[in-house]
């Protein structure tokens, strides 16, 4: 796909066609990594949106479920270290 390089303030920029939009699940105002891979090469990938915080919780509660139940370890113990 060709796009083309063109002027935005002092900086340069590259339009992203509607179809390439799409295929990259972005909108205006999104963020996305660049990367050089090598001579005149670029990678671009949409970031990660951050977690909102009931997400995290939700996240948290569901690995918490899964770990491993240990001993109980008491504040002496703790104090030896």
């Amino acid at each position: 796909m060709e796009l083309q390089i063109g002027k935005w303030g002092n900086s340069l920029a590259v339009r992203l066609p509607a179809q390439l939009v799409k295929e990259l699940g972005v909108s205006e105002g999104s963020w996305v990594n660049a990367e050089v891979l090598g001579d005149h090469m670029l990678r671009i990938e949409p970031r990660q949106k951050p977690m909102d915080r009931s997400t995290f919780v939700a996240q948290l509660r569901a690995l918490h479920q899964h770990m491993p139940a240990t001993q109980a370890i008491d504040k002496d113990e703790l104090d030896r270290y």
